[in-house]
């Protein structure tokens, strides 16, 4: 069987099926003899068709095996990110980096922030959110919370909604500039919103 899957680690791909932008992992599919890259989402809601040595797969089969083809994908893509960082700096503790993220598959916040510190000075851009932080136990909480506000700014933006509305809860959560909306009704008043 022939995958073809996509990493993006910009998040910049479209999907070609339901048009949601802002796609990491795509996946190459033959619908009416076009090509069209589709994101997980879709890959989960249609069922895909496909054979291994000409043995035919039912979908259950076949998205067993993208999800595992997905999971390594993933995998590597950050194992190069962190190669390419070490390319780029003299830091021992991306090593310890490098290390850690192959037993572990994720990053403490502390190895989060030094990774990410070293991935802005890469030629090109690479969303932070291609790796999972860990923030589950309470010594990585506490971890994050000990980081100095550059070094939280750098892991916030990496991490999902509910770990960011957890360590908000813990009063973790980095100083944010404040967002002003000014909207001007039709009377011609303003209002501010902070």
């Amino acid at each position: 069987m022939s995958w073809s899957l996509a990493d993006d680690v910009t998040f910049g791909t479209c999907c070609g099926f339901c048009g949601q932008e802002r796609q990491r992992v795509t996946y190459e599919v033959e619908r009416d003899a076009q090509s069209l890259w589709i994101c997980q989402r879709c890959v989960g809601r249609y069922d895909l068709g496909g054979a291994i040595d000409g043995v035919r797969l039912n979908p259950q089969a076949i998205r067993a095996q993208l999800h595992g083809l997905t999971a390594r994908l993933k995998q590597q893509t950050c194992r190069d990110v962190i190669s390419q960082c070490l390319g780029a700096t003299d830091d021992p503790t991306i090593l310890e980096v490098a290390l850690h993220f192959d037993r572990n598959l994720q990053l403490s916040p502390s190895y989060a922030a030094s990774l990410f510190s070293v991935m802005m000075t890469l030629p090109k851009p690479i969303d932070r959110r291609i790796f999972e932080i860990q923030t589950r136990s309470k010594a990585h909480q506490s971890e994050f919370g000990e980081l100095d506000h550059a070094s939280r700014s750098l892991v916030w933006l990496a991490l999902t909604p509910q770990q960011q509305r957890r360590l908000t809860g813990l009063g973790f959560a980095p100083r944010m500039r404040a967002r002003i909306a000014a909207n001007r009704s039709s009377n011609g008043q303003i209002s501010v919103t902070i």
